[in-house]
């Protein structure tokens, strides 16, 4: 991985969700888009041949949930970071992320506070 970048896979059926939290994702510092998916099964055959460093993944998906999509990522590339994104805040999403191996949750509502310093994180884990 570039020091200086991390690429991101984003995975979320929503078209119109997906194109602002690209233009958001592009406002900050250190990331490259390197793909979107629209489902579980997209997320896999993208992870593989784009070679990403962090797939953010929404928890409900057509042909396959995030979450079986994330325990599959995690599963043929562990040292793949997958952030969970959901509209659900409730514990029990949390600890199925959790379960399923996922690096991080995020709820929809909270992006802005929280998925920069997941970036920051990533970035400086990196440079070492």
């Amino acid at each position: 991985m570039e020091k200086d970048k991390i690429k991101i896979l984003l995975c979320d059926d929503n078209d119109n969700f997906r194109q602002l939290l690209m233009q958001y994702i592009h406002s900050l510092p250190g990331v490259e888009i390197v793909g979107e998916a629209i489902d579980g099964v997209d997320v896999i055959e993208k992870t593989e041949s784009l070679d990403p460093d962090l797939v953010l993944m929404d928890l409900s998906m057509p042909n396959q949930s995030g979450l079986d999509a994330t325990k599959t990522i995690k599963e043929r590339w562990p040292d793949k970071s997958v952030i969970i994104l959901t509209l659900y805040e409730d514990t029990v999403y949390k600890e199925l992320a959790d379960e399923f191996h996922a690096d991080g949750f995020i709820a929809k509502s909270s992006i802005k506070t929280q998925l920069p310093a997941v970036i920051a994180e990533k970035l400086n884990s990196a440079a070492k």
